[in-house]
């Protein structure tokens, strides 16, 4: 049945929006841009001067030495308020304060530990706590707080819906009754998404996907200037497609899935095999049992030629690749940004992109798919991403 929709932003929404994706433009610009006309623009940017939450930057430098009246260049002010994300993992549960234009102004990171998962509610909400202790800034222009879960939250915002059992003592309603202000939960690479988009608008286009591959993996799409969400909690959970017919069961109950044979988990897991089975691996230098592994002695002995570890790595660069092209045939985004550790390193970016650039390549027709870039991965990545969530619900649309 077709439903008219409801427009649910209102002038002021649409021009924050524009302003923190266009920054320091003038207000014919704005109204341009958004459709709005310019005595409502006016209006409505004089109301939001007055208030602080925008400032003006002086003379566009294009009209610089024009004879005429000059436009005056808009801009968000970055410290009219601030806002806190948190992000928890199987790497470390992470805190930070941020003002409007994604910069930290103190962090907190606490590394992943067995007692993480039954204690996870108290360290979120003391992670909180030590953030707004420590930041000294005025609790009345604390805006929100955005929590970046791994995985989704139900309807209610109550409880955290996942395939890790970790994550059961995770509880909504008693994170947001802790604190006076609004506090909003999210997926973590979608709350990175939203990160890039309000944070890194010069590179990032109305329409891109972020493919994080961690310990799980997940595919965030911003479609037309929006964050995609879907009406299930099965949208952009790209680690349960098929890889692998009839291959490895999954956590998620099916069998060859894509977390089963490209993630982080599914490295340590096939270099643990290595380790064992080969006598002449590099992997042995690096610790004494398969169990004290990392990605990163992983992606060293990569580097250093080691085959069995080349061979394996390749074949997850294969399966990436081919979920990539899929992304790029169903999205159409214009860029899609591979994050993760596994991407910080320049050898398999290249060795990706090699193969993304030979799948990616139709002939005799006129697909045009977008480009493949790379954003390096930071602990706070995630954090950051939550402080964006704040932004975009509780300053933004408010």
């Amino acid at each position: 049945m077709y439903k008219t929709k409801v427009i649910k932003t209102t002038n002021r929404d649409r021009i924050l929006e524009c302003l923190f994706r266009n920054p320091c433009i003038s207000r014919k610009d704005v109204s341009d841009l958004t459709g709005i006309t310019p005595a409502t623009v006016t209006t409505t940017v004089a109301a939001m001067v007055e208030e602080k939450l925008l400032v003006e930057r002086g003379r566009m430098e294009e009209d610089r030495g024009t004879i005429g009246r000059s436009r005056i260049a808009l801009d968000i002010n970055p410290l009219y308020c601030w806002v806190i994300g948190v992000e928890c993992t199987l790497s470390a549960l992470t805190a930070c304060v941020t003002d409007l234009r994604g910069r930290i102004l103190y962090q907190k990171t606490t590394p992943y530990s067995a007692e993480m998962g039954q204690n996870i509610t108290r360290l979120v909400i003391e992670s909180i706590a030590d953030c707004i202790a420590a930041s000294d800034l005025p609790m009345e222009t604390l805006a929100g707080i955005g929590i970046a879960v791994p995985g989704h939250m139900d309807k209610a915002c109550k409880r955290l819906i996942s395939n890790n059992a970790l994550w059961t003592n995770f509880d909504g309603t008693a994170i947001r009754e802790a604190f006076s202000v609004p506090v909003v939960f999210e997926n973590n690479v979608r709350c990175m998404a939203v990160s890039r988009f309000l944070h890194d608008p010069a590179n990032t286009p109305s329409n891109f996907a972020l493919f994080h591959v961690g310990r799980g993996m997940y595919c965030a799409h911003i479609a037309d200037d929006e964050l995609y969400i879907g009406s299930t909690y099965g949208s952009g959970e790209i680690a349960h497609t098929i890889a692998v017919p009839d291959g490895k069961r999954c956590e998620c109950g099916k069998r060859g899935c894509l977390q089963t044979v490209a993630t982080e988990a599914a490295l340590l897991e096939n270099a643990a095999v290595i380790f064992r089975r080969s006598e002449d691996t590099m992997l042995r230098g690096f610790a004494k049992t398969p169990e004290e592994l990392t990605v990163e002695h992983i992606l060293t002995a990569y580097d250093l030629g080691d085959l069995p570890v080349r061979r394996m790595i390749a074949q997850v660069l294969r399966h990436l690749c081919i979920a990539a092209l899929n992304v790029a045939i169903l999205m159409n985004p214009e860029k899609i940004y591979f994050h993760g550790a596994l991407f910080n390193h320049e050898s398999i970016q290249k060795d990706i992109l090699e193969q993304i650039r030979e799948q990616f390549d139709f002939k005799g027709n006129n697909y045009q798919l977008g480009s493949v870039s790379f954003w390096h991965s930071d602990i706070t990545d995630g954090a950051v991403g939550g402080a964006a969530l704040a932004i975009f619900k509780c300053v933004i649309h408010m």
